[in-house]
C-alpha cells in the first residue's frame, strides 16, 4: 500500500498512517537548521491531523521556525480539490502576523495566494513580508500562484517571497507528482523600488532545486508605501466599499 507501490487512492491512509510518524522528526530538524545557522526558516508544509476534525483529517500547516527554539504555525486557509480533500485536507479559519526579530511576516500558502483577501488581511495587520511556500504540479499552476503573488505585491506594496518545490517523485504510481516552478521574490512596481517589473529576483529557468538571495529594504518599503508614484495603501476607499460594492 505504501513505499513504491502506492496508489493514489492510498495517499490518505499513507499519510494518516506513515507522514504523520515523521512531524517530530521534521520539527528536530528545522529547529536545528534555524538554530546553527541563526536563520528565521519557513520548512514549506506539514500535513498536521486533529483529532477534533473527525478521524484522518488535518490541515496543509506551514511551520516558522525561530533561531532561538521556538516555533509557530500558520494553516492553510483554502485548500484545492479535488486532491486535497482527497488527502483529507480541510481549510482552517484564521491568519497571524507574525514578529520577527527583522520583520513583520505574513504567510499565504500555495493557492492561498491567489485569494486577494489573505494578503490584504495580513498587509492591514503590519505584514511587510509575505511568504509563499507553494507546490505546483502543472506550469498553469505555477503561472496562477506566480501573477497572483506579483498582484498581491503591488496592491499592498509589500515584499512577497515565494518559494517553489521543484523536480519530481515517482509515486503515487498512477498519478506521479511532478512540481515546476521558479522560486522568487517580489515587490511593489513604483520609482521607489525602481524594479520595473516587479521581479527582485528569481530562479534560472528549470525544474531544479536551487536558492534565490536578496536583501529586503524595510524603509525603502516604507517609503514606496507612503510617496512613491502611486500610494495604493493610502489610495483605498474603504467607506465606498462598503456602501456602493458587492464584495462578499
Amino acid at each position: 500500500m505504501a513505499g513504491p507501490n502506492l496508489t493514489y487512492k492510498n495517499v490518505h491512509k499513507a499519510i494518516v498512517e506513515f507522514i504523520i510518524q515523521f512531524t517530530p522528526i521534521y520539527e528536530a530538524l528545522f529547529t536545528d537548521l534555524a538554530r546553527k545557522s541563526q536563520a528565521l526558516i519557513v520548512g514549506g508544509t506539514h500535513w498536521l491531523m486533529d483529532e477534533t476534525l473527525g478521524k484522518g483529517k488535518g490541515f496543509n500547516t506551514a511551520y516558522l521556525f525561530f533561531p532561538d527554539g521556538h516555533i509557530e504555525h500558520q494553516k492553510k486557509n483554502h485548500i484545492v480539490t479535488p486532491d486535497e480533500e482527497d488527502w483529507g485536507i480541510v481549510p482552517y479559519d484564521g491568519l497571524k502576523v507574525f514578529e520577527t526579530p527583522k520583520a513583520k511576516v505574513g504567510i499565504m500558502i500555495c493557492y492561498d495566494s491567489e485569494f486577494p483577501e489573505v494578503a490584504r488581511h495580513l498587509t492591514l495587520n503590519g505584514a511587510q513580508i509575505l511568504i509563499c511556500p507553494s507546490a505546483t504540479y502543472t506550469t498553469r499552476g505555477y503561472y496562477r500562484v506566480r501573477h497572483c503573488c506579483a498582484a498581491r505585491a503591488v496592491e499592498n506594496q509589500i515584499y512577497v517571497v515565494e518559494c517553489h518545490s521543484a523536480g519530481s517523485i515517482k509515486i503515487p504510481i498512477d498519478k506521479p507528482l511532478t512540481a515546476f516552478g521558479h522560486s522568487a521574490i517580489l515587490c511593489p512596481i513604483d520609482d521607489v523600488t525602481m524594479v520595473h517589473n516587479g521581479i527582485m529576483t528569481e530562479a534560472e529557468a528549470g525544474d531544479k532545486e536551487t536558492v534565490v538571495l536578496e536583501e529586503l529594504d524595510l524603509k525603502l518599503l516604507e517609503r514606496s508605501r507612503q510617496s512613491g508614484e502611486v500610494t495604493l495603501l493610502k489610495n483605498r476607499r474603504p467607506k465606498t466599499y462598503k456602501n456602493c460594492y458587492k464584495l462578499f
